[in-house]
This record gives structure tokens, sequence and C-alpha cells, in this order.
């Protein structure tokens, strides 16, 4: 959830946006409201898609999935121990 200070400016946004088409644009208020609270979201979608703090958010994720975290030095998933550039393959022989 975003903080405080990202309502805040959602809100003063949408609040100004709203008056703006309203009063200098003489939009009916009913359809400024709507454009305010639209752009209001709009900004609040934005916050919360960027985060507040990335790491905390990447250690989060790693907490939550250990199985899908790849430590340095350990193979993938879709790798054979064994298996390096110059393994055999199909059973013909090491050039």
């Amino acid at each position: 959830m975003p903080g405080i200070r990202v309502i805040a400016l959602a809100a003063f946004v949408g609040i100004a946006v709203g008056t703006y088409f309203q009063a200098w644009i003489h939009w009916p208020t009913p359809l400024a409201v709507a454009i305010g609270a639209a752009m209001a979201v709009v900004l609040l979608t934005i916050a919360a898609s960027l985060g507040e703090d990335a790491a905390a958010a990447d250690a989060a994720w790693r907490d939550a999935a250990p199985d899908l975290v790849r430590t340095p030095g350990a193979p993938a998933a879709n790798e054979s121990v064994g298996a390096g550039p110059d393994a055999a393959v199909d059973g013909d022989a090491p050039v």
C-alpha cells in the first residue's frame, strides 16, 4: 500500500484536475469529478507499481519462494550436474 504522502499527492492531483476541468474548461461537474478521480487512481497505480523499496520487495520475494532462488555456482534446473560443453551427446564419445 502506498504511503500517506503518495495518497495525499494523488488526492491533490485529483482535486486539481477536477477543478481545472470544471472551472476553466466548463465541463459538467460529475464528468470533471470522474476525470479527477481517474487521474488520482492512475497516479496511485503508478506509485504502487514502482513501490517504495525495491530491495525489501526482492527480499520478501526470495523469502516467500526459496525454491525458485538460484544460488551462485549452483546448476540451473535444466542443467545436469556433470553436463558441460564437452559432455557426450546421445552416446557419442567426446572429441
